[in-house]
């Protein structure tokens, strides 16, 4: 059986701009802009309330759909920001919010810097915090949660879990916990690396499993957005 071709850009959804309106201002600085254009296709699940668009080598921004003619493709398109984003007469590149505008080009680009590297644990620091309200976890009711934060890593790297001790109201001591980040999820399709287990990390600070880098960076392939 032939093996299938790489995905790329070319393969996804796109949306030719014809005008764009310049709308209100917030007190936050961002414009309101009214984007005019055609889709090249009817995206079934497409989603109501935002998703992104990609243009030149790692151009981005979100956009919401106001309104579509499913017979012409037809659309109105807003997006807020600070500048003006100037896309009339180009071609954008849909994608889904289930992903981030990164996730494409830390495929395609060749300089992405990815480095392969053993995990070994990471020191954290432990805080914990009363959620205000109740939730069931695994049979047993939970109102303290532990914060659990990366030491020397990704700028807001964090997890939650259920406090062990649920007494009210909780310590508001930070603590450090030697090897308490045990282990990392592959930005792609989420599996765990383990302590001793090799991955590829960037220059942020994000993991990429094996399977992922193979079947997907090695082939600047985009059809994780489809498998995954």
């Amino acid at each position: 059986m032939p093996k299938a071709k790489p995905k790329t850009l070319q393969d996804f959804p796109h949306f030719t701009v014809s005008a764009v309106r310049r709308g209100k201002t917030s007190t936050e600085g961002y414009t309101r802009f009214e984007l005019d254009g055609n889709f090249d296709r009817i995206i079934d699940d497409i989603d109501p309330h935002w998703f992104w668009l990609l243009f030149g080598v790692t151009d981005c921004f979100c956009a919401t759909l106001q309104s579509l003619d499913k017979k012409t493709r037809a659309s109105i398109l807003t997006c807020d920001a600070k500048d003006e984003p100037r896309v009339v007469g180009e071609t954008l590149a849909y994608l889904s919010p289930r992903w981030q505008a990164y996730h494409v080009w830390m495929v395609l680009d060749p300089a992405w810097g990815w480095v392969k590297k053993r995990f070994q644990g990471s020191d954290a620091v432990a805080e914990d915090y009363d959620a205000g309200e109740i939730s069931v976890v695994d049979g047993r009711d939970v109102r303290v949660w532990t914060k659990l934060e990366l030491v020397g890593g990704r700028k807001g790297a964090s997890r939650h879990y259920p406090a062990t001790d649920q007494s009210l109201p909780p310590s508001s001591q930070r603590r450090p916990v030697p090897g308490g980040w045990g282990h990392e999820h592959c930005d792609l399709c989420k599996t765990h690396i383990e302590v001793g287990e090799s991955g590829y990390t960037d220059s942020a600070g994000r993991w990429m499993c094996e399977n992922c880098y193979a079947r997907y960076v090695i082939h600047r392939d985009l059809a994780f957005v489809d498998d995954l």
